[in-house]
């Protein structure tokens, strides 16, 4: 009598813990499926959520009769592995459920005294869609991203001439007054003036100085004693341009840069010198100050 006690009382919790199994199982957010391991449907559990096909059209049938082949052979490779191995298996996939796409990932495990599987099955549409959504967004962020990286560039490129530009027209003006103006100023102080065109003459010239003052001041010694396009081309040297590089910048041919080359140093006295001119322009250095 009493073993047969015991033998209920263990009857008795087994069965509990089979319920308490159940209803743990029922309230997963999954598909549950039992498969044979050739792929047969043997079992379900829906959880109130849609199905591919009723029941009906399932149960006791192959996942090959069921499902697209594509699939139905990814889970019978699943089954075999799961029953051979142990190991948990797990797949990705997608079907059409009432005429929208899901995205399913299906955990599958080893059941039934090693003859089956079990499968839980959960759909994972609104976490595909969300990573969908931010990879969408990081390519977006990466087009802007380069977008911006070009446009600095192009920025850059345009302030680096816009600076270059500057710097040529003070340079041109300053050639002028010194060159084309100033010149004939000297000249007309040697001819027979009045007092008052004397002074007309004083204001002109002062006004000249005025003007000239500031780019004298930000112009390197060596530029008081080349041309405008020769000034343009000592900066391009100064920035460690290759005399072809100088030639496209400036729309000349490489000969011409080379003959304005040579008059440079030609007037800043390193003819006969060895002297490297990039590293004189850079340091705004005489010739006798480099040595």
């Amino acid at each position: 009598m009493d073993e047969l006690d015991a033998l209920r009382k263990e009857n008795a919790q087994l069965k509990q813990q089979l319920e308490e199994s159940s209803r743990l199982i029922k309230g997963l957010p999954d598909l549950m499926f039992t498969l044979s391991r050739e792929g047969v449907f043997m079992d379900y559990a829906a959880m109130g959520l849609p199905l591919y096909r009723s029941p009906e059209g399932f149960m006791g049938k192959s996942v090959h009769e069921v499902l697209p082949e594509a699939l139905a052979r990814q889970i019978t490779t699943a089954c075999e592995a799961a029953v051979g191995t142990g190991e948990r298996q797990t797949l990705e996939y997608s079907l059409v459920l009432e005429g929208d796409e899901h995205h399913f990932e299906a955990r599958m495990m080893r059941c039934c005294q090693g003859e089956g599987v079990v499968a839980f099955v959960r759909d994972v549409t609104r976490v595909a869609l969300v990573e969908e959504a931010l990879r969408n967004r990081e390519k977006e962020l990466e087009r802007k991203t380069v977008g911006l990286e070009e446009m600095n560039t192009a920025l850059e490129v345009l302030l680096k001439k816009r600076s270059r530009d500057k710097k040529a027209l003070e340079e041109e003006i300053l050639f002028t007054i010194r060159e084309m103006i100033h010149p004939w100023i000297e000249k007309l102080k040697g001819t027979r003036l009045g007092s008052r065109q004397m002074a007309y003459l004083e204001v002109v010239e002062n006004n000249l100085s005025t003007i000239a003052r500031p780019l004298v001041q930000t112009a390197p010694s060596y530029q008081l004693q080349l041309t405008p396009s020769e000034i343009e081309i000592t900066n391009l040297i100064r920035e460690g341009k290759t005399n072809k590089e100088i030639a496209d910048i400036l729309s000349l041919s490489v000969k011409t840069i080379e003959t304005h080359r040579k008059n440079i140093r030609r007037k800043l006295g390193l003819t006969h010198s060895k002297t490297n001119l990039r590293a004189l322009l850079s340091a705004s250095l005489t010739p006798s100050e480099l040595e």
